[in-house]
């Protein structure tokens, strides 16, 4: 230890004086790739698992806030009168203030979740960069999310990346890279972050990007208990390649939303998700396929863009068996989409 002062001491105090800066200044994507947090879980190849608290109290605050007029606060029966009265009017002011709004769309809940997943539980997010009502609200109810509900949340936050941490190492690389292949898209070089929450959102999951972060529910079975086996692993690959497929700027919306204004077909917006659900459910499928493993899609159980499911099954077919290309599926798949609708009474 001595040695190691020494060594600082000795260090020009401009050096020392760059190095703090360069350290407190690094973007959040970053510093958490370093991995020292409380809150980091564990790192593969390509993802990184985070159970931050303040991310996780947001969420299910933001949950609760959603549930159905006369639904009781999960756990709630366990709470003091006091302890409630704290809990419920955050849940309010969320029901009040932000249920109505989009965890993925909405700019100041990307924001929100942005400046959440730098800050570790022992810190506080400041004023200046969450409104100061809001702020307050996480304040109250975090004396008794922690008392109550953090300890078992977090637990199963870790336990359920320990429990496909095998399967993860040793089938990411293929299902990332054949996404990648059929989007025609490259993937960004940094980690993928993921925070695990009890509560994602009413889909049990969400993304942004630029910088790739998700947020997934750590209920195996999904919000609702529903999912087949392998259906949160598929999520864990299907929600970051929302970064390779979009409806704007990506090859596959692109020649979707082209493909369709050349045929005069209109009604199709969400063709692009669809897509993505059977490149990334098609992928894990294959991919455990090799393990001998079977997976149903969750497009399939959940019955995710059934509308959509027969014209993007065999429009899609030959292209992802290497046979056709993309703007060619594109096309088949649009017009057997409006074979299919003109069909329908």
């Amino acid at each position: 230890m001595t040695y190691g002062l020494l060594r600082i001491f000795r260090t020009p105090f401009w050096l020392l004086a760059v190095l703090v800066v360069v350290l407190t200044t690094l973007p959040v994507q970053a510093r958490s790739a370093a991995g020292h947090e409380a809150s980091f879980i564990e790192r593969t190849d390509r993802y990184a698992f985070y159970s931050n608290f303040w991310i996780n109290l947001h969420h299910f605050l933001f949950q609760q806030a959603q549930r159905k007029d006369g639904e009781p606060i999960d756990g709630g029966r366990l709470l003091s009168r006091a302890e409630f009265a704290e809990i419920n009017g955050a849940i309010d002011w969320y029901r009040d203030k932000l249920a109505q709004r989009s965890l993925l769309m909405d700019p100041y809940l990307y924001k929100v979740k942005r400046v959440l997943t730098g800050i570790e539980e022992t810190e506080l997010p400041t004023a200046d960069a969450i409104d100061a009502d809001h702020l307050a609200q996480l304040e109250a109810a975090a004396s008794v999310y922690r008392t109550h509900y953090w300890t078992r949340h977090d637990r199963q936050n870790r336990e359920i990346v320990a429990w496909h941490r095998d399967r993860i190492r040793a089938l990411e690389h293929d299902v990332l890279d054949r996404i990648s292949s059929l989007a025609q898209e490259p993937w960004p070089d940094e980690h993928i972050r993921v925070d695990l929450t009890w509560d994602a959102n009413w889909a049990g999951a969400y993304c942004t990007v630029e910088p790739i972060h998700a947020v997934l529910t750590s209920r195996p079975g999904g919000p609702k208990n529903t999912w087949p086996p392998g259906g949160w692993l598929e999520l864990l690959f299907h929600e970051p390649s929302h970064a390779l497929i979009d409806p704007d700027s990506s090859t596959v919306g692109e020649i979707l939303r082209e493909t369709a204004e050349q045929l005069g077909l209109d009604g199709a917006d969400q063709l692009w998700h669809a897509v993505l659900f059977l490149f990334s459910g098609t992928a894990v499928q294959e991919a455990l396929g090799e393990e001998g493993v079977s997976h149903e899609l969750l497009m399939v159980s959940e019955s995710i863009f059934s509308r959509y499911q027969p014209a993007v099954n065999d429009g899609f077919a030959a292209y992802m068996a290497g046979k056709d290309t993309l703007h060619s599926a594109a096309r088949e798949t649009l017009e057997k989409l409006s074979a299919a609708r003109q069909a329908s009474p």
